[in-house]
Parts: structure tokens; C-alpha cells; sequence
């Protein structure tokens, strides 16, 4: 069995992950070509256009700092 990314052997390897429709795979070669496509949580960040990048950024400045609320001072709305 082959690792579908570096193509070498999987067989006898520790760190392999088993990807649906493809098998085992080198846990490091999946980490990298997940990084290389850019998805975070399902999301495909190169999918989406400036508009609804930009509301991503907005969405998750104000969840980051409203799990940051200093002294009782509220939440930063513009980071």
C-alpha cells in the first residue's frame, strides 16, 4: 500500500492517517497537502471572494475577542 501523496510505502509506518476513498497515507504528506489547499473546518479559503473574506475576518475578530473580554472594558469591535 502506497501513501496517494509521495507514493512510497505506508506498510509498517506509524504516523499514517486512512483518507476516505483513498486508504493510508503518511500523517506528515496529508498535514501538507491539507495546508497546500488551504481548508480550514470544511471551509476552501480560495473559494471565497474578497467580500466574504473579509466578513470571515470580521466574524472571527469579534469571537476571538469576545473570549477576551479584559477588566469588564467590553468587546473590541475593530481589531
Amino acid at each position: 500500500m502506497r501513501c496517494p501523496f509521495c507514493a512510497k510505502n505506508v506498510i509498517g509506518e506509524r504516523n499514517i492517517v486512512v483518507i476516505a476513498g483513498e486508504g493510508p497515507a503518511h500523517k506528515a504528506c496529508y498535514e501538507r497537502e491539507v495546508v497546500g489547499q488551504r481548508v480550514f473546518g470544511g471551509i476552501h479559503l480560495p473559494s471565497l471572494d474578497m467580500h466574504q473574506l473579509n466578513e470571515l475576518k470580521e466574524m472571527l475578530l469579534t469571537e476571538i475577542n469576545s473570549r477576551h473580554i479584559d477588566d469588564g472594558d467590553g468587546i473590541e469591535l475593530f481589531g
